[in-house]
This record gives C-alpha cells, sequence and structure tokens, in this order.
C-alpha cells in the first residue's frame, strides 16, 4: 500500500506535531472557517482555497469520519468498523496532503456512541443496542429537530462498547485518523448518573484502540476526573454561554487538563460570541485565555442555538502563527501577574489576558513591540477589562 510508511510512523508524528506547533493554535470543531475577517477596519470576505486548504489552517480537526471521505458498506454507519479500501486510500490521500499543508495538524474522527436513528443505524427497534423504557420501547434523546429524530443507544452494556471500540480503532488502524472524539463527555449525566458506563466505554476503547490512539470529549465546563487516566484530551465547548460563563473556571480546568490527563494531554477551548462574529474584544480575550492558562488548542465560534450548522466561525489575522513556542509557565488564575491582568511570555512575544472582572491594565516593555490587535508599536500599552493581546518583539 502506498501509505503505509505515514500508518507506521503515526503515533511519532502525532506526539511531534503537538510538541513542535507555534501558536496561537486553532482548531475546528466539524465545521468550518468561513470568512476572513480582518477587524474593525478592514473587510470580512470569504476564505479562498479548498475545503482541505482551509482545513489545514487549524491544527487540531475532528469531524465525522465521512468528512475525510472514508466509506463503508456497513448497513448501520453510525457504528460501522469496516470502511472500502478503495476510500481508504482516498482518505489517506487526503490526510497526506493535509499534514504537506500543516505538518502539525491532528485529525480525530468523532464516535457515535451515545444516540442514533433509524437512517444511519437499521436495527430493528427491539435491537439490544437500543435503550429501552420498562415497556420495551426505545428512549428518545429529545435533542433539536437538527439533528433528526434520535434515540439513546445503551451505551453501557458491553455489546455497545465493543461495538464503538472497534469502530474507533479501525479508525485509528486505518491510519486517516490520530484518534477519536467522544461527544457528550461527563462524569455525571442523566444518562449515565454514576459515570460507570462511560468508564466503562473508554477503558474499551483504550483496549481496542491502543496506548498511542489520542481521545478527546467534549466536557464542557467539567472536569473527566473518573476517565481521565484514558483521555487525552478536554473539548471544552461553550464558553462564555449560561451554562459555561465564567473565565475562572475555565482557567481552572485548562491548568487540571495538562496535569491531570493521560499523555500527550491537550484542551480545546472553544467560546461562542454574543451579539456577533464582529466580537473582536472577546474573540481576544478568549484566545488569550487559552495562550496564557493552557499549551491547548482554541476557537471562537458561532453558539449552537444558531439556525445554522454549529460551530461556523471566521478566521481572524490574530490567529496567525506570530508566537513560537511559549516560554514562560503557566499562569496562575488566582495570583494576577499585571494588574489584576494576567501576562504569558512565548518565544516572539508576550500575551496578556485581561478579565472582565477587572479594570483597564498598562503594559510596558522597555523594548518596542507590536500590538496584534491594533498593529500599533510602542513601548507601552493598554489592554481593556475583557480583551487581551498579543505583543510581538522586534525581529
Amino acid at each position: 500500500m502506498k501509505y503505509l510508511w505515514l500508518i507506521a510512523l503515526l503515533p511519532a508524528l502525532t506526539a511531534s506535531a503537538q510538541e513542535r506547533r507555534d501558536f496561537p493554535s486553532v482548531f475546528e470543531a466539524w465545521n468550518p472557517a468561513q470568512n476572513l475577517n480582518e477587524g474593525p477596519s478592514g473587510p470580512t470576505v470569504p476564505l479562498t482555497g479548498t475545503k482541505f486548504e482551509i482545513m489545514a489552517r487549524h491544527d487540531l480537526v475532528f469531524l465525522g469520519w465521512q468528512g475525510l471521505w472514508l466509506h463503508t458498506n456497513d448497513s448501520s454507519i453510525t457504528l460501522a468498523s469496516h470502511f472500502t479500501p478503495q476510500s481508504i486510500q482516498m482518505a489517506l490521500k487526503v490526510r497526506a496532503s493535509l499534514l504537506a499543508l500543516n505538518p502539525h495538524i491532528i485529525l480525530l474522527a468523532q464516535v457515535d456512541y451515545r444516540s442514533s436513528n433509524d437512517k444511519l443505524l437499521r436495527l430493528p427497534p427491539g435491537s439490544p443496542v437500543w435503550k429501552h423504557d420498562a415497556s420495551g420501547n426505545r428512549i428518545p434523546t429529545g435533542e433539536p429537530a437538527e439533528y433528526g429524530v434520535n434515540y439513546f443507544l445503551d451505551f453501557g452494556s458491553p455489546l455497545v462498547q465493543h461495538m464503538a471500540a472497534e469502530q474507533c480503532a479501525a479508525l485509528v488502524k486505518s491510519g486517516v485518523f490520530d484518534g477519536c472524539m467522544l461527544d457528550w463527555w461527563h462524569d455525571k449525566a442523566s444518562d449515565d448518573p454514576d459515570g460507570s458506563a462511560r468508564v466503562g466505554l473508554i477503558k474499551a476503547i483504550r483496549a481496542a484502540a491502543g496506548p498511542d490512539a489520542l481521545i478527546l470529549g467534549n466536557v464542557n465546563g467539567s472536569l473527566p476526573t473518573k476517565t481521565a487516566a484514558d483521555l487525552n484530551g478536554m473539548y471544552m465547548e461553550g464558553f462564555g454561554s449560561p451554562f459555561f460563563p465564567d473565565w475562572h473556571t475555565a482557567a481552572t480546568n485548562l491548568i487540571w487538563g495538562e496535569t491531570h490527563l493521560r499523555k500527550p494531554g491537550f484542551t480545546a477551548l472553544e467560546g461562542w460570541w454574543k451579539n456577533s462574529r464582529n466580537d473582536y474584544a472577546l474573540m481576544r480575550m478568549v484566545t488569550t485565555l487559552a495562550l496564557v492558562f493552557s499549551n491547548g488548542y482554541v476557537l471562537f465560534s458561532d453558539p449552537n442555538a444558531l439556525p445554522t450548522p454549529d460551530h461556523l466561525h471566521d478566521w481572524y489575522p490574530f490567529w496567525d502563527k506570530s508566537l513560537g513556542r511559549p516560554m514562560g509557565p503557566l499562569a496562575d488564575p488566582g495570583k494576577p501577574n499585571l494588574s489584576g491582568a494576567f501576562m504569558r511570555a512565548y518565544e516572539k512575544g508576550e500575551v496578556v489576558f485581561n478579565p472582565s472582572t477587572n479594570k483597564v491594565v498598562t503594559v510596558r516593555f522597555d523594548e518596542p513591540h507590536t500590538s496584534v490587535a491594533t498593529h500599533q508599536t510602542n513601548r507601552s500599552f493598554t489592554v481593556q477589562a475583557g480583551d487581551g493581546d498579543i505583543f510581538l518583539k522586534k525581529q
């Protein structure tokens, strides 16, 4: 096979991609960047390039496995674990092209362990794969209509856990993906009150997919204390929403992820805009929050309440690679180091995050720096509360 070399090198390439990438480091959650948003003084225009050229702007991408052109002949698509040889070759070609554009990109496939519908999981209503109530009826998830009529899967059963684990293992062993993404990943949830079903599931996935597979869970603003030993990544969806509003919680959880997740561990913080994609101060605040409290990934996207597909976003020049690697330690949420704000050193500059609960702060340097937000060069700058900035050294 033409791409066997890529499959063999996958674990080493994955570790290197995370360790050597520059910052800021942006991720894509299911849906793409649409526009280049130059800010209040510039235009917003559609991004040019192919789907995969736009995808390659991001250092971490998770999506359905069909998104990289994998195909199955299995009738039950949701839990398919056999992919056609032709589609694997095509998907490996896509992966190689993405790596050529961005050698640091990480690719994860969603495993739909929790729910499905009759179109994607063609099993009779009485199948033990579905979760049933006391009357033997399937249990609808009650999710918004945009997701279709979905029913819960019995992901606490050995059968469904085995099927989900086999799917993740097949995706990783194909060489197309570095690991798998698990949505709805909480220690305590109405569909798994004591968390035992998810503990059993991730152990089955880890055993099948192997020690080097990356596993990412959508934890929102919670901590995955019960599954951290097998979980590499925390996807922190919805920062800024009513269910995840507090920057201090986000900062504390980011630091927790750096120290408690299975290695290589990483975080992916997603903030949602409040008024529009032109909430530039909020975009900078979310981006700099991730930069000072983590070595992870960040995204500023549409909120889920919109009628359009979730997680669509613009690309901001603020995200262009400019900082190099981190030089200073992670900031401590309880110990501001800049008059109530937080500052962290990178190879090519400094990052300042100023919480909305603080006041305007002044940043001073011995040598001239350039603000990425304003493009102004000076030795002294101000950063408003609820904002952040990147200050680059003169090169």
